[in-house]
């Protein structure tokens, strides 16, 4: 009898250790995209003519930062690393992953897209 209460206690707590996994996991999924999306929106608003650090904008991205952390700030930065990075390789003739799965005439939208993985 004890042995099936162990075993009834073991199954609930992985259940329960599960389960917040996959919560926390989609947590991520949805951080990477909204950040995703508003590195996209920015990237529009570039090509656009847009105001940059519009009112608009930096209250985005201040509440961006307050949903998904300081963790938000830095991968932001690490991208925009990862695309000098990527600039700096194509300048130089550098084949990279990004060109090889996107091709010379690849977009920025299509390079956010391929970078930023969800």
């Amino acid at each position: 009898m004890f042995k099936r209460v162990r075993t009834a206690r073991a199954h609930a707590k992985m259940e329960i250790e599960l389960r917040q996994i996959i919560t926390d996991h989609n947590r991520v999924r949805e951080d990477a995209s909204a950040i995703r999306d508003f590195l996209l929106k920015v990237l529009d608003q570039n090509q656009n003519g847009i105001e940059k650090f519009s009112d608009e904008i930096l209250v985005e991205a201040a509440t961006l930062i307050d949903e998904v952390g300081p963790g938000a700030f830095y991968w932001m930065t690490d991208i925009a690393a990862q695309m000098a990075i990527l600039a700096q390789a194509t300048m130089a003739d550098i084949p990279t992953n990004v060109s090889v799965e996107l091709g010379r005439e690849a977009t920025a939208e299509q390079i956010v897209t391929l970078v930023v993985q969800v």
